[in-house]
């Protein structure tokens, strides 16, 4: 760190809203800066594991484990092929294999690289059941937080890590409105020693096409971070068309409740959940359609997006899903929050007051991120809303039709690493 860094970061006062992947990156990166970190969770706990998985590029990794944000023995599987599947009559059971598109990526758990950050998140720092109601502009630089049955803490910069629904995004930006994109991605896991056999999945991400959208299916190290063959787990998520009109009912959960956005595990309406596995015999190879319907609790989330005008008002950030959101096609909801947190860490190691360091912050991310959102619409209308019958398609064709649709390269990492 050069001198200038540290008489700029030393001390500085900083508050974070939101202690999953971005909020947790930002706090161990600011406070190895020499900042006064406090972060807000509004939870009572940590954060549940929903076993979700992970694709990035090995680059990535590579970059996690030297910024010791991530244990250099953490549990991932490497992929090379992002294989593309449509079910016909003649391969009912697996799919035709319309496309082994290379794409290498390293699948990981989203527990453990949950667990790998929090760990490394001062324990002083870390404050749970602290739920932000406000952020009030002192002037002088100084940024109010009301957090609610406790008052307001001022602060000199705060970082907004607080998701697709982010205080601080609607309070930057009030005219922003995230948009429902048409459909949801419904979600699953299952123990490999679940399934009847293993061998479909072992070559790498398994993407299932049909009229309307498509699944992925591919493993991830075990809860307990296993990735012995038998022990891992099979994580997948499956696109579905839902009306905007009916969206509140689909949201509706066993007990009549409705939830905003998402349907945690466990929570989806039994007739809701049976009639999404009785689709996926219909749309999917028997192989995949059965893992989905072995799995137990599965869960669901409306699919948004927006863009931001920027990233910072005064001393008022956003990082992660809080800035701009992008469609999970992208696989880079964790990896965009991250690389938010790993920039501004940076900008305020290079520049010579903190005023400079979130002006390039701000006008690097703001152009990265929205430009990811698009990147993301680009895969929606391939994929979901204009997806042709990959059946009919060779490699050839395939990648022709793909690279005709996808225009836009994205700078966060490997564009070819993340066809999703």
């Amino acid at each position: 760190m050069s001198d200038t860094a540290s008489d700029i970061a030393q001390g500085l006062k900083v508050g974070i809203i939101g202690g999953s992947i971005a909020g947790c990156t930002v706090a161990i990166e600011l406070v190895r800066l020499g900042c006064d970190v406090t972060l807000f969770e509004r939870t009572g706990e940590e954060l549940k594991d929903r076993g979700a998985g992970i694709g990035v590029p090995p680059s990535v990794i590579n970059t996690f484990i030297s910024r010791d944000l991530v244990d250099a023995d953490i549990p991932y599987f490497s992929s090379h092929t992002f294989t593309r599947i449509w079910r016909t009559v003649p391969e009912q059971r697996y799919g035709y294999i319309a496309w082994d598109q290379p794409a290498s990526l390293d699948l990981l758990n989203w527990g453990g690289l949950y667990r790998n950050l929090r760990k490394r998140v001062p324990e002083s720092v870390y404050r749970t059941a602290q739920r932000v109601v406000a952020l009030h502009e002192l002037g002088s630089g100084r940024v109010g937080v009301e957090v609610a049955n406790s008052g307001t803490q001022e602060f000199d910069l705060v970082v907004c890590a607080d998701g697709y629904t982010s205080l601080g995004r609607r309070t930057l930006f009030p005219e922003v409105a995230i948009q429902y994109a048409g459909y949801v991605l419904w979600r699953g896991f299952l123990m490999e020693d679940e399934l009847g056999e293993s061998k479909p999945l072992e070559s790498g991400v398994r993407c299932l096409g049909y009229p309307g959208g498509h699944g992925i299916f591919y493993f991830v190290p075990g809860p307990d971070g296993s990735v012995a063959p038998g022990k891992r787990l099979v994580n997948w998520g499956v696109y579905v068309p839902v009306a905007e009109s009916t969206l509140t009912a689909f949201l509706t959960d066993k007990e009549g409740k409705v939830h905003e956005g998402s349907l945690p595990p466990g929570a989806m309406a039994v007739p809701t959940e049976t009639a999404l596995k009785q689709k996926a015999y219909e749309r999917m190879p028997d192989y995949y359609a059965e893992i989905t319907d072995k799995s137990p609790n599965t869960f669901a989330y409306a699919i948004y997006d927006c863009q931001v005008p920027a990233y910072r008002k005064g001393r008022i950030c956003l990082a992660g899903d809080a800035g701009a959101f992008a469609r999970p096609h992208s696989a880079a909801g964790a990896l965009k929050g991250i690389n938010d947190a790993i920039a501004l860490s940076d900008a305020l190691k290079t520049h010579t007051s903190v005023e400079e360091a979130l002006t390039h912050w701000d006008r690097t991310q703001t152009a990265t991120d929205n430009n990811l959102v698009r990147f993301g619409n680009q895969l929606g209308r391939a994929l979901v809303k204009e997806i042709p019958d990959w059946s009919q398609m060779d490699a050839m064709s395939m990648e022709k039709w793909f690279t005709s649709i996808i225009t836009i390269q994205t700078e966060m990492f490997d564009a070819n690493a993340r066809k999703v």
